[in-house]
């Protein structure tokens, strides 16, 4: 007797599959209702899924079809015929149901999402529907694909090859202006020795004369020449003062050829860290911390951390303290003939320059053309005077500044850093007249690569 054995082949479960794509993905039913829909819609919606399961979707894109229709009288009659040319040929719902008769799937592009759900948040989308039977019953798979992401990520890349050739465009320069500038610190030291030697013989010749002869032609020359050697002495004082700062310069514009040491820790530490120094430095800053405590352990540089951190909220805290000094100027002319006492509360009511420090994992998250599962988010926001708009895409360049004392090179050290620790950061400001925001935002791999480049 032979036993016949019968292979079946396991059918992948499908919350699972979803679960890992990175497309957001809306199961729906053929009443329209959403009954299941993956981690990368709520993320993109900006939506948990307990507010979306059961809501018809057509409570996302077509609200406009649940509204009920108000009926027309005859006084406008006329505006209701004009009305039809607005109306779609066919709606939304009438689409779905084509496509559940004949099986046929369609495509929207440029789709405008605006729902109370999320806060009225307007998302610009493309979707696909699929009509599908699974389990004897009909149900639809919605695709859908955010263009603000695609238009972020393509704008991220972009700015990213502009860094890369900016920066090796300027190591090129500073490598060639180095070696100059050693050679002519080294020769004005050597001038500052040869006069240093002509001082003392000077000074010796001049006793010399003193002791044998009291000529005072002699002596006058020896002060003379004296002042001049003086003279040429802090000229090449200068000389070397001047190289030293530019060799200082170029070692900015060269950056650091160390390799990161890296190790695990708690991104908190050093963000705390920095703010101990802000606290001591800016004391009328006031400090709002909104931590997620349940963070993974981050693999990076702790030092280089740190000197993102400061640069940042270094920047931001300089902001701060000049807009509040400008506001003061301000209101002191605008209110002349004021009271000094009612001018000074006047002016210690109204701004308060307020530090945001925020943590949280960003999930399904892109990096210079890398899917990560999960990335830590930093977000650090000042209410200061903000960033010019025609700077705002310029600023992690070299040399490229808003402040009169600034070097241009902090924030070209930051975007450095965060490219070898494989993340990135991004940027924006408002400028209104109720509230300035300035805010950036840090996106790190939790883990990296074993093998750097």
């Amino acid at each position: 007797m032979t036993a016949d054995f019968i292979t079946t082949k396991t059918t992948p479960d499908l919350a699972f599959v979803s679960q890992h794509l990175f497309t957001a993905i809306l199961w729906v039913n053929d009443q329209l209702s959403i009954t299941r829909l993956n981690a990368q819609a709520e993320q993109l919606l900006a939506i948990s899924s307990g507010r979306l399961i059961n809501q018809s979707i057509l409570t996302l894109l077509a609200p406009e079809e649940l509204k009920p229709k108000e009926s027309t009288t005859l006084g406008n009659s006329d505006s209701s015929e004009n009305g039809h040319l607005d109306e779609p040929i066919c709606s939304l719902r009438e689409r779905f149901s084509q496509a559940q008769d004949y099986q046929q799937p369609f495509i929207d592009h440029d789709h405008l999402i605006k729902t109370p759900l999320n806060g009225n948040l307007l998302l610009s989308v493309d979707y696909s529907v699929t009509p599908v039977i699974y389990e004897q019953q009909s149900y639809f798979i919605i695709e859908m694909w955010g263009k603000d992401r695609q238009s972020r990520i393509s704008e991220e890349q972009r700015q990213q090859q502009q860094y890369a050739v900016a920066r090796h465009m300027l190591r090129s320069v500073a490598h060639e202006i180095k070696n100059p500038l050693a050679g002519i610190r080294g020769a004005a030291q050597l001038l500052q020795r040869q006069f240093i030697k002509f001082s003392d013989v000077t000074t010796t010749n001049k006793d010399a004369t003193a002791s044998s002869t009291s000529s005072s032609v002699s002596a006058d020359t020896n002060d003379d020449l004296q002042k001049m050697n003086k003279k040429l002495r802090n000229y090449t004082d200068i000389i070397i003062s001047e190289t030293d700062r530019l060799t200082h310069l170029i070692g900015q514009l060269l950056g650091s050829n160390q390799l990161p040491n890296w190790q695990t820790l708690n991104v908190h530490e050093p963000l705390e860290h920095v703010l101990t120094l802000v606290v001591s430095q800016y004391p009328k800053i006031a400090i709002q911390r909104d931590y997620d405590l349940s963070l993974p352990e981050l693999c990076a540089d702790k030092d280089q951390l740190i000197q993102v951190f400061l640069n940042i909220i270094n920047n931001a805290c300089e902001s701060m303290t000049e807009f509040e000094q400008t506001l003061q100027q301000n209101k002191l002319s605008d209110a002349e003939g004021a009271s000094s006492a009612d001018l000074q509360a006047n002016i210690n009511s109204d701004y308060q320059p307020t530090l945001h420090i925020q943590t949280r994992v960003a999930f399904q998250h892109t990096i210079i053309g890398q899917q990560h599962k999960q990335v830590l988010q930093i977000t650090i926001t000042d209410n200061g005077s903000g960033i010019d708009p025609a700077l705002i895409g310029q600023i992690f360049f070299p040399m490229v500044t808003s402040r009169a004392a600034g070097t241009g090179l902090g924030l070209s050290i930051v975007q450095d850093i965060i490219s070898h620790h494989h993340g990135m950061i991004d940027v924006s400001s408002t400028k209104e007249a109720s509230d300035n925001q300035t805010r950036f935002t840090l996106y790190l791999p939790f883990t990296q690569p074993i093998a750097e480049t």
